[in-house]
């Protein structure tokens, strides 16, 4: 018994460490990395403002440097998100329904530019949760559906769900470029893009953040694709 107290007082004073860890990555992210940052998008602002003045090396550093700022601050408030998730204590019943019209309404402009076609047809379910956290997980599967559509094709998504084998599924299917099968385990690491940024820009966060989110809830997600075949990815969660 005082084996197994001993061991467990370890494993809370390590879960305990790991926390202050995150909420001090999560100030670091959020405010300390953020205002150095800010402070360069600022002067680059000004700088672009007379950019005119400047020779074709000056004006070609100047939209590198643009370009790279932008993908940093990407990067920092993915992050922060990512460490995020899981750690509100404010539970609540969500209506998925909603996040996902709350999703569509948040890429409005994405989905006029490409001249998408975003459909649901969808069951009343509701989750007990963090809204944010469905919202995140749902936007950066359909955000990707938007962008990773073949040349020359016009984006179509269709998002369903249903009830199998006692089991909320959701399935969000697109007709766009595809992955192939031995890409289906490296997508949901962190930091793992597919496409180059000259073809596609990214991080390489979101489908960690909607793994990270789903197995928070007692889920899974999984796909099924092909090059050129589009991509459906599935989301299940636990009925009752």
């Amino acid at each position: 018994m005082q084996k197994e107290h001993d061991e467990l007082l370890a494993i809370n004073k390590h879960l305990s460490e790991q926390n202050k860890e995150l909420k001090q990555f999560s100030h670091l992210a959020s405010h300390d990395m953020q205002q150095p940052l800010n402070n360069i998008i600022s002067y680059l602002s000004l700088l672009d403002s007379s950019k005119d003045k400047l020779d074709d090396i000056g004006k070609l550093s100047l939209k590198v440097i643009s370009k790279s700022t932008a993908k940093m601050k990407s990067y920092i408030t993915s992050l922060l998100d990512l460490s995020l998730i899981g750690t509100s204590k404010k539970s609540e019943k969500v209506f998925l329904k909603e996040v996902l019209t709350d999703v569509k309404d948040a890429i409005y402009q994405q989905i006029v530019t490409s001249n998408a076609d975003l459909s649901f047809n969808l069951i009343d379910h509701e989750i007990e949760g963090i809204k944010n956290d469905f919202y995140l997980l749902f936007l950066n599967i359909i955000e990707n559906a938007v962008k990773y559509h073949k040349e020359g094709s016009l984006p179509k998504i269709i998002v369903t769900s249903e009830i199998k084998d006692n089991n909320y599924l959701y399935t969000i299917a697109d007709n766009g470029i595809g992955i192939a099968k031995d890409q289906f385990d490296t997508i949901f690491e962190i930091f793992k893009t597919l496409h180059p940024d000259e073809e596609f820009d990214g991080v390489g966060i979101g489908l960690a953040q909607a793994k990270k989110i789903t197995k928070l809830y007692n889920g899974k997600i999984w796909l099924d694709s092909a090059p050129n075949k589009g991509t459906t990815f599935y989301i299940s969660f636990p009925k009752g």
